[in-house]
């Protein structure tokens, strides 16, 4: 009798640290200007914007990473403050000073 309760309870203990849940990834990184700036002529046009967010979201997904929060990311106008069409450093800054905050933390390892 006590093996064959033994034997159940050695095959749960053995599927425990898969049944784990996996460990979060690291905090990407905040994009830097030069990553939208990619034409260097010190502002961030509509379409570079467009071009580095679609490939930052291409590049996440494609590591495995949530996309927790992407219906609620800033648009270029919204970030452009002055509506000249264009984003500058300062607008890009004040971008990243404004959504740092809000951004999740993920818990301590």
């Amino acid at each position: 009798m006590k093996l064959s309760a033994t034997i159940p309870l050695l095959l749960l203990l053995a599927t425990l640290p898969a049944a784990a849940q996996q460990p979060l990834p690291p905090r990407p990184a905040m994009a830097a200007f030069a990553d939208f700036d990619t034409n260097g002529d010190g502002t961030i046009s509509e379409q570079e914007f467009v071009d580095a967010r679609n490939a930052r979201i291409a590049a996440r997904a494609g590591e495995g990473r949530p996309m927790r929060g992407l219906a609620q990311a800033e648009e270029f106008k919204d970030i452009d403050s002055n509506g000249d069409g264009n984003i500058s450093r300062e607008e890009f800054d004040a971008h990243q000073g404004r959504h740092m905050p809000a951004r999740p933390r993920y818990p301590a390892r």
